[in-house]
């Protein structure tokens, strides 16, 4: 019995990877899976040999049932998450807005300097791992103290002016719950990985049908006069980019600085967020189009 030459592992995994998944989701599932595996899943048997020509074929196998389970697990978790809800705990699970309703949706870049990243791990649906969840959001890297302006029109509901980093310790510990639970719990999300934050509403007029909500997470600073209740201006800046929330700042560091923004919506089904369960073939086109 012999481990397979370098490179073979890998190269088995993405044969059985679905065609049809993303390739920045097909690096991520195949690393995971040359994790999860044992470390004798690779290791293979002489199963066979015959004559061709002047030659002898010889034929060696691994155990395949195994390792497309592991596989098929990962996939089914990161690769089909349409149907689930963002807040566990509130949402009744409906159904998840399609490309139509955002035809004629136009929105401001948060920072103006920054188009939207063609990168699928900066985008909604992205796993992760950390969290033992799924990205709901843009990730605008945007520099420490870059002006972050609203998206649109609308009344403030959130703004963390008083938000505390808690320490990396006990950050570690709440994530640890969240891979006990099988999701990132809504208050976990919410209250500390978003860091300082602000919220504001665009009520039903943005996205036909939806109620819709934008968050600005990581801040480093939050404008005196965004208070909740307070109408904001498209294009009007709330404040500066910065760190909150992740595990950098937790460590009193100041790398990592970006902006996450994302776009909740709402309606007697459930509630969801902006690009949910469009692939990203469809959903990076779409989004540049509403940031127009």
């Amino acid at each position: 019995m012999e481990e397979l030459s370098a490179g073979a592992p890998e190269s088995i995994i993405q044969d059985w990877i679905p065609n049809d998944i993303e390739d920045s989701l097909r690096s991520y599932i195949t690393n995971e899976t040359l994790t999860m595996l044992s470390p004798n899943a690779f290791q293979y048997m002489f199963s066979g040999s015959s004559l061709k020509e002047n030659s002898t074929v010889i034929t060696f196998s691994v155990d395949s049932i195994y390792i497309k389970s592991v596989i098929e697990q990962l996939v089914e978790k990161h690769a089909n998450q349409v149907m689930m809800p963002i807040e566990p705990l509130f949402s009744k699970g409906g159904n998840p807005p399609g490309t139509d309703v955002f035809q004629h949706v136009s929105l401001s870049l948060p920072c103006e300097e920054f188009p939207v990243p063609a990168n699928a791990n900066l985008l909604p649906n992205a796993p992760r791992t950390y969290r033992n969840g799924i990205h709901r959001g843009i990730d605008f890297w945007a520099d420490w103290g870059t002006p972050v302006k609203s998206a649109a029109v609308g009344t403030v509901i959130r703004a963390d002016h008083e938000f505390s980093e808690v320490s990396a310790a006990f950050r570690a510990n709440l994530l640890k719950t969240a891979h006990q639970t099988g999701h990132t719990p809504s208050d976990i999300f919410n209250h500390i990985l978003l860091g300082q934050a602000v919220f504001i509403d665009h009520g039903f007029s943005l996205v036909p049908g939806f109620r819709a909500v934008s968050i600005y997470a990581h801040l480093s600073h939050i404008n005196a006069d965004i208070t909740p209740g307070t109408f904001v201006d498209k294009g009007q800046v709330i404040g500066l980019s910065g760190n909150s929330g992740i595990k950098d700042a937790a460590e009193g560091k100041r790398t990592g600085a970006h902006l996450h923004w994302e776009l909740i919506l709402q309606d007697a089904g459930g509630e969801y967020y902006l690009g949910q369960g469009i692939p990203y073939d469809t959903l990076y086109p779409l989004l540049t189009y509403i940031f127009r």
